[in-house]
């Protein structure tokens, strides 16, 4: 587990500003930019690494998985 040191903080994501108006692309470029790594931030004390599996189905997997239960 990555833990931040005084040397390696995490930026809050409480302190990105970003205008809802924009283009959805253009917000999560600036929400990158803003927090430098989307995988590793703190909300407020609580340090937040984001991790995936490879191993795991794909969203698009698990999506169409739910889609043909709910028919």
């Amino acid at each position: 587990m990555f833990k931040p040191t005084p040397t390696c903080p995490l930026p809050d994501i409480r302190e990105a500003r970003i205008d809802p108006t924009l283009p959805v692309n253009e917000r999560l470029r600036l929400f990158a930019s803003s927090v430098s790594d989307p995988h590793r931030f703190r909300v407020g004390d609580t340090a937040v690494e984001v991790l995936f599996d490879d191993g795991a189905p794909s969203l698009q997997s698990c999506l169409t998985n739910l889609c043909k239960r709910l028919q």
